[in-house]
């Protein structure tokens, strides 16, 4: 599938040779020499990318940019400038530019940063969004998360480092958000970096940036997230996998205020609020050495936790509501409902994966409903206690054998039931050895009251 490219280049020749490598990659392009008519084109039609060098006639690549952000805040831009002018980048990207080459540069380390940029392959946001998809923010009726929310608020306006503790899929990014928005810094940058996602050995190169050289496959000099968004927020998301070597060097950085980029021997200065989050156990974490002490009280200043959705029963409804109503209008359905058995089985429902699972339940309920949602929609069950397996399992092994137990205790309670506690008779029924029955009794605690009375009116027990 072939993708669209605005090129923008003044230089004639520079121009052509760009379209044509490009083309020769499968891109559709348009190729123009001014920011004016690059305008004209975006207004026509929509582009997988935008190109741009920095040095235009009359309006500049950066001028293009923010033109290019009012009317589509998501298409990915990559901007072009000469060696030497790496403050200019910065400023774009700050700006709203998602990446910058420096010319001159090879065709292939064009093409792959067009491959990166357009198929979002970093997993670090560069984009610079202040607003998450779709401009959502979080919202709640319980009352005890609008008292967390109020601390949120409260510690937004003291500019200290904050941690989010909570569960996977509970809304955390959202709420280092409403901490940047009600902060002094909310006209800034917020950047969000998966710690957990981005692989060990990038990370560093991420955070600090890195020159020309300074390893294989460095072509380019690259800005760091420190760097780039010095004057704003950075938001570090499952901040407990972070390699501990990591860890030293991130908190040297925020202590010290400054940092050199992988490579480089230029201080830089930076001032970043810094938002951490995760959703480890804190303390087994210091104790087994994966998250350090110093580095966890340097984040900690002040702890919020966030509650998982089936502590807060009266915001699943709004929620599934809302995103009913956002999936039927982006589909084509503007009068989509919930059936009564439906809206019964979400509030029962306890979401083991928080507000995220909810989000994607409702959006394939959206998608095979026609206008009522029915429970067959949601793709959900009452069957399994889900809070208890997320509360003794992450793995989905461990999930498994979890649901394994709870399925045997199931059968042998019945088979007790029916047998009257005899031990002997229930072995038979349900097609195993006495002695491993005796086992599962033993390990499940399962009836021992039948069993005994059981016993003593039978007068001998069997042995294998």
């Amino acid at each position: 599938m072939s993708r669209s490219l605005l090129i923008v280049e003044d230089a004639d020749t520079l121009r052509d040779v760009l379209a044509s490598v490009l083309e020769s990659e499968g891109y559709e392009t348009v190729a123009v020499a001014s920011a004016e008519a690059a305008m004209e084109e975006f207004k026509k039609q929509k582009f997988d990318c935008v190109l741009s060098d920095f040095r235009l006639p009359e309006k500049n690549g950066v001028e293009l940019l923010q033109f290019v952000r009012e009317i589509d805040r998501e298409v990915p831009y990559l901007i072009m400038t000469a060696f030497g002018t790496i403050d200019i980048a910065v400023e774009a990207m700050r700006l709203g530019a998602n990446d910058f080459i420096t010319k001159p540069f090879e065709p292939e380390d064009l093409k792959e940063k067009l491959e990166q940029v357009i198929s979002h392959r970093q997993i670090l946001n560069r984009s610079l969004g202040k607003e998450t998809r779709r401009g959502r923010k979080f919202s709640t009726h319980d009352e005890t998360t609008k008292r967390m929310l109020e601390q949120a608020k409260k510690a937004a306006r003291v500019d200290t480092t904050v941690f989010l503790l909570g569960e996977s899929g509970t809304g955390k990014e959202l709420i280092a958000r409403y901490v940047h928005d009600n902060s002094m810094r909310h006209d800034k940058p917020f950047v969000a970096v998966n710690c957990a996602a981005m692989p060990a050995e990038l990370l560093e190169s991420e955070f600090f940036g890195h020159e020309a050289g300074a390893f294989t496959g460095a072509t380019q000099t690259r800005v760091g997230v420190l760097e780039l968004a010095s004057d704003g927020t950075i938001f570090l998301d499952e901040v407990g996998d972070m390699p501990p070597q990591l860890q030293v060097k991130l908190l040297r950085a925020l202590q010290e205020r400054e940092i050199k980029r992988v490579g480089g021997n230029k201080t830089i200065k930076i001032n970043p609020r810094i938002v951490a989050a995760t959703n480890i156990d804190i303390e087994e974490a210091m104790e087994s050495g994966k998250l350090r002490e110093d580095f966890y009280y340097r984040l900690a200043v002040i702890t919020l936790e966030v509650p998982p959705l089936r502590e807060r029963p009266d915001d699943v409804l709004p929620l599934a509501t809302y995103f009913m109503e956002y999936f039927a209008s982006h589909s084509g359905k503007e009068s989509m409902k919930l059936s009564k058995e439906a809206t019964n089985l979400l509030t029962r429902y306890p979401w083991p994966g928080n507000v995220r699972e909810l989000e994607n339940v409702m959006e394939r309920a959206t998608l095979l409903a026609e206008e009522i949602i029915s429970p067959e929609h949601l793709g959900i069950s009452l069957q399994l206690d889900y809070g208890a397996l997320h509360d003794a399992a992450c793995t989905l092994p461990e999930i498994a054998a979890q649901a394994t137990r709870k399925a045997e205790m199931e059968v042998i309670g019945k088979a007790l039931k029916q047998t009257r506690g005899n031990k002997s008779q229930a072995a038979k029924i349900l097609g195993v050895s006495y002695k491993t029955l005796l086992n599962k009794i033993r390990d499940y605690g399962l009836g021992a009251e039948e069993s005994e009375a059981s016993d003593q009116l039978s007068g001998f027990e069997s042995t294998l």
